[in-house]
C-alpha cells in the first residue's frame, strides 16, 4: 500500500509537470507588476535578528499632537543684527501612510485653513535603503523682537517682545538620503514606525538635498518701528531687504537605535549638509582692489564668497517610542537649523519641534 502511494503520486507530479509546460502562462497586470517592483527596491532583505519588517501590514495610520518653536535671525556683523521669534504654535496633524510613504498635514488649531502667511506641508517616503522628504514652509508676521543691535548701539531693552511682522520666510526642500547600514538599523523602526528594531545598531547616513529658500523684509515697517520707541529717524542705504536662492547639498551623519526594552525604541540621528548658493537677487559687493597686500584680499574675497554662495545646515531628531505591532504610541524631537546669506546679510533660522503621537497599523 505504501508503495502504491509514492507511486501515484509520482506520476500525478509527472502529469503536472506535463501540464504546466503546455499551458500558457498568465500574465500580470501592470499594477501588479508596478507593485513588486516597488516591494524589491523599497523593501529588500533585512537581518531578521535586527529587524522585523512586519509583512503582515501594509497601512498605517496615526494622529499627531505637536508644538513649534523658532528662532530667526538677521546679521550684517557690526552694523546690524536682529533676532525674532514666533509665538509658540500647537497644531494637530492626521497622517496617513502604506508601508513606503507617510503624508500628514500640520493644522494650526487658531487657524484650520490653508494661509499663506503661515503653512506647513510635508511628506516622506521611508524605504529600508533610502528615504525621501518633501518640506513646504512659508511663515510671515506674527514675530516678537528678541534682540536688535546697529552699528553697536544696543535697542533690545525698548524693543524686547516688540511684535514685528514685516519679515516672510520660504522654503520649500526635497531631501534624499541612503542608510547604509540598512540590514542591521531601521530608520522606518523609529521615524515611520512601519518596522521593529529588535537589537540595538547605528548606520551612517548620506544624501543630497536641493532647496528653494527666499526671505523678504519690510525696511520701511521696520524703520518706522524703531523711530517710534527710539523718536530719532532711522534709515539705512546698505541693507538689502529681499534674499532668494536655490541651494544645492550634500548630506552626511550618523544614526543610532537603542533597543532598551521589549518593544521600546530610544533614537537619535544626526545630519549636516553643506550646500552651494545660486542667487536670484543682485547685491552690492565690497572692492577690495586698493586695500591691504594681496594676501589680505584674497582672504576678505573669500570671506564674501563664503557669505554669498555657502549654505550649511544641521539637523537633529530623537525619539522615544513603544511599538507592540499593531498599535504604537510615542514623542518626537526634531530640531534643525540654517544658515546662508547674499554677501551683504546672513540669515540664520533655527526650528524646533516636539510630537506626541499614537497610531496603529492595519
Amino acid at each position: 500500500m505504501l508503495i502504491a502511494t509514492l507511486t501515484l503520486s509520482a506520476q500525478t507530479d509527472s502529469v503536472g509537470v506535463v501540464a504546466n509546460d503546455t499551458l500558457p502562462k498568465k500574465k500580470l497586470n501592470w499594477f501588479k507588476r508596478a507593485y513588486m517592483f516597488a516591494d524589491r527596491v523599497l523593501s529588500p532583505p533585512r537581518d531578521t535578528n535586527y529587524v522585523d519588517t512586519q509583512q503582515q501590514y501594509n497601512w498605517c495610520a496615526e494622529v499627531q499632537l505637536s508644538g513649534r518653536f523658532e528662532q530667526f535671525q538677521l546679521d550684517a556683523g557690526d552694523d546690524f543684527n536682529l533676532r525674532v521669534t514666533p509665538k509658540w504654535r500647537t497644531r494637530i496633524g492626521p497622517f496617513f501612510g502604506w508601508r513606503f510613504a507617510f503624508l500628514g498635514y500640520n493644522i494650526d488649531l487658531k487657524s484650520i485653513f490653508l494661509n499663506d502667511d503661515d503653512t506647513d506641508l510635508s511628506a516622506s517616503i521611508y524605504s529600508a535603503a533610502f528615504g525621501l522628504d518633501l518640506f513646504y514652509r512659508r511663515v510671515g508676521g506674527n514675530y516678537n523682537v528678541k534682540n536688535l543691535t546697529i552699528k553697536g548701539k544696543d535697542y533690545s531693552p525698548l524693543l524686547h517682545d516688540h511684535p514685528f511682522d514685516g519679515i516672510k520666510v520660504g522654503m520649500t526642500r526635497i531631501s534624499f538620503y541612503y542608510v547604509m547600514n540598512y540590514k542591521h538599523f531601521s530608520h522606518q523602526a523609529a521615524y515611520s514606525q512601519a518596522n521593529r528594531q529588535l537589537r540595538s545598531a547605528g548606520s551612517p547616513i548620506v544624501g543630497i538635498s536641493y532647496a528653494h529658500n527666499r526671505m523678504s523684509m519690510d525696511w520701511d515697517k521696520f524703520a518706522n518701528m524703531v523711530s517710534d520707541i527710539n523718536k530719532t529717524e532711522y534709515t539705512s542705504n546698505t541693507l538689502y531687504g529681499q534674499q532668494k536662492n536655490d541651494e544645492f547639498s550634500l548630506t552626511g551623519g550618523y544614526g543610532y537605535n537603542w533597543v532598551f526594552a521589549k518593544n521600546w525604541l530610544a533614537g537619535a540621528e544626526l545630519t549636516g549638509s553643506l550646500g552651494y548658493l545660486l542667487q536670484h537677487t543682485a547685491t552690492k559687493t565690497k572692492d577690495y582692489s586698493e586695500e591691504g597686500n594681496e594676501q589680505g584680499n584674497f582672504i576678505k574675497s573669500f570671506e564674501d564668497f563664503s557669505k554669498k554662495n555657502i549654505a550649511f545646515n544641521g539637523t537633529l531628531r530623537m525619539v522615544v517610542l513603544y511599538n507592540n505591532g499593531p498599535w504604537f504610541f510615542g514623542t518626537q524631537g526634531y530640531l534643525f537649523y540654517y544658515q546662508y546669506g547674499n554677501g551683504l546679510m546672513m540669515t540664520r533660522n533655527m526650528l524646533g519641534s516636539v510630537y506626541l503621537y499614537v497610531g496603529f497599523n492595519f
